[in-house]
């Protein structure tokens, strides 16, 4: 059985969710079950209880405000790694400011490489397989006629299950419920 992990994430809603969803299921199958979404905090071996880690995620995500995003275009991070994604022009500033606010604490854990705000559409690919997957890629996502953009107004704490399956534990709702008045 594979380790046990967490990580932080923030799903990629509606119609932009589902042709990403359905895009990935085309270039890389094996990696398409967890739903389209962008890592906040990469995979990390539990270091604490799910309860404190639940409890610190949600006490960082109160400080923070919803925002945009805005996906671009399709890029990879080739040669250090055979990944294929979609990059930002809107909301990477507040991807990386989530991230440097929950990696800390017990949600602190070695990361391989410098944070970047990304959404994976395929990995774990070889140098030929990349190149391929990154042309197919790009032209398919010149066919999304749609805006690109989407609300992050919560993350969700998720954890490996069985079969490298990913379990949502928890939605967290970005910033206070309630807004203080002033008088």
């Amino acid at each position: 059985m594979a380790e046990e992990n967490i990580s932080v994430v923030a799903y990629l809603p509606g119609r932009l969710g589902q042709f990403v969803d359905d895009l990935r299921k085309r270039l890389n199958p094996r990696f398409a079950a967890w739903r389209a979404h962008v890592t906040i905090l990469p995979p990390r071996p539990l270091s604490a209880t799910l309860e404190d880690m639940l409890a610190q995620t949600r006490e960082q995500c109160l400080l923070a405000d919803p925002f945009e995003a805005r996906l671009d275009s399709v890029f990879t991070f080739w040669p250090a790694n055979g990944v294929v994604c979609l990059s930002f022009s809107e909301g990477l500033r507040r991807f990386v400011e989530l991230h440097e606010r929950l990696h800390c604490g017990c949600l602190e854990g070695f990361e391989p490489y410098p944070y970047v705000p990304h959404v994976t559409l395929a990995q774990e690919l070889d140098e030929a397989e990349t190149q391929a997957v990154l042309e197919e890629a790009a032209r398919e996502w010149a066919r999304y006629k749609e805006a690109p953009s989407f609300r992050v107004d919560s993350l969700f704490l998720v954890r490996r299950g069985a079969d490298n399956r990913w379990i949502d534990l928890a939605p967290i709702p970005l910033g206070t419920l309630v807004k203080p008045s002033r008088h």
